[in-house]
């Protein structure tokens, strides 16, 4: 896809998610988008030019003697003798169009397919009748995924029941997710 279609594509999926019971999960994604992508770097010291012995007036400019280093960037041996001169650290870019859309589409899978699986295998196990028991034990009849304490969303989540979500419709959008995504990956 080109960069038109992945702004449309993304559109399109943030459109088909707003102002439904799902719209908490556009609250996440945007949270990893501000986050955006780890990468690792090697901090290091700027080559001297002849001559050049100016002191660091500001912060600033002792910040222009340092340069930080793309890690893939570097062969394994340079790296090797950047790394012992200098410090590895991590910096973090935006993400491109299509990382935004494959992380949209890694929600939706996760919410529309996975979540209700991991429901219905956990119900299989809680709802197994243990050696010995005698009948007194209730059944459980669903799953509740509640999000951490420390998060703070705008929006309430969703409860989603498996039973509610027949398989065969998870199994489509599973499919068409794959499918955009193939396309995504173009």
């Amino acid at each position: 896809m080109n960069p038109f279609e992945l702004r449309r594509t993304e559109q399109a999926l943030r459109e088909a998610l707003q102002g439904t019971a799902l719209a908490w999960v556009l609250d996440d994604v945007d949270a990893a988008i501000a986050a955006g992508v780890p990468e690792e770097k090697i901090l290091r010291r700027r080559p001297r030019r002849r001559g050049d012995e100016s002191h660091a007036a500001t912060p600033a400019s002792a910040a222009l003697r340092y340069e930080a280093v793309d890690r893939n960037l570097l062969g394994a041996g340079e790296y090797e003798a950047s790394r012992k001169r200098g410090t590895l650290v991590i910096a973090t870019r935006a993400m491109t169009d299509q990382e935004r859309v494959q992380l949209l589409l890694d929600a939706v899978r996760r919410v529309l397919v996975e979540l209700p699986e991991i429901e219905l295998e956990t119900l299989k196990t809680l709802q197994t009748e243990p050696d010995g028991d005698d009948g007194r034990r209730t059944m459980a009849e669903g799953v509740v995924f509640e999000p951490d304490e420390s998060t703070r969303s705008r929006r309430s989540r969703t409860e989603i029941l498996a039973n509610r979500v027949p398989t065969e419709r998870r199994e489509r959008v599973s499919q068409l997710v794959t499918a955009v995504s193939r396309e995504v990956q173009r």
